[in-house]
């Protein structure tokens, strides 16, 4: 068996929103400053551009700057759990995900984003294991009021790849990695074999393999030693 490791935004699902100065992209994170209004856009392009700058000291700082602006301009229950919800899969992607044989590859998902999204791919394709960055807890007036955070993104997401090849006593060459961004190419240059989807140039540069269309993983797949 070997570890099937997949990004989430932006791999899974698609990324609408793209907001102008930013690299890296985003299902929700950006999708949230749009719906909040110009100031929490501009705020939020403001992040990405001291993130670039190397302003933060880590990816969590950077997220907690994030929240802030959520909480300054009123992001609600209802306003999220409409992101989440209304989140679109990439092309292919549910039945692909549907096609993999279970005996041979353990999906785990390792994500920058929230931990809301990932939990919507885990029901539709029963997947039981993903790790997100952040998690969001509403107060009852609906405002948000408390977060769980994780180091789990750029650098960060192999911490989360070793603990689970750990776990299922599996060997570092035991995992495949698929990704799209700029943050996925650390994990990337670790992984024995990894695959670039529609991907940054940044991150085809350092992949195994690059491809456009996602049922394409399938034809990789079955050239995977077992």
């Amino acid at each position: 068996m070997k570890l099937l490791v997949c990004d989430v935004e932006g791999t899974l699902y698609r990324t609408k929103i793209r907001l102008p100065g930013t690299l890296i992209d985003s299902t929700i994170w950006q999708g949230i400053a749009d719906a909040l209004g110009p100031e929490a856009v501009e705020e939020e392009v403001r992040t990405h551009e001291r993130w670039n700058r190397g302003e933060y000291r880590s990816y969590l700082d950077w997220m907690k700057d994030t929240i802030r602006i959520h909480q300054k301009h009123g992001l609600t229950a209802a306003v999220f759990k409409r992101l989440i919800d209304s989140a679109e899969y990439n092309p292919e992607v549910p039945e692909t995900l549907r096609a993999l044989n279970s005996g041979e590859f353990e999906i785990m998902l390792v994500s920058g984003g929230f931990r809301e999204l990932a939990a919507r791919a885990q029901v539709d394709f029963r997947i039981r294991h993903a790790f997100a960055a952040c998690e969001y807890m509403f107060g009852s007036n609906g405002l948000l009021k408390a977060f769980n955070l994780l180091p789990c993104d750029f650098e960060g997401k192999v911490d989360f790849i070793h603990l689970m090849l750990r776990e299922y006593g599996l060997t570092q060459e035991d995992w495949i990695f698929i990704g799209d961004g700029i943050n996925d190419v650390p994990v990337a240059q670790v992984a024995p074999l990894s695959i670039a989807y529609a991907a940054h140039e940044q991150l085809r540069s350092v992949a195994t393999y690059s491809i456009a269309a996602f049922s394409e993983i399938l034809e990789i797949l079955a050239r995977v030693p077992r």
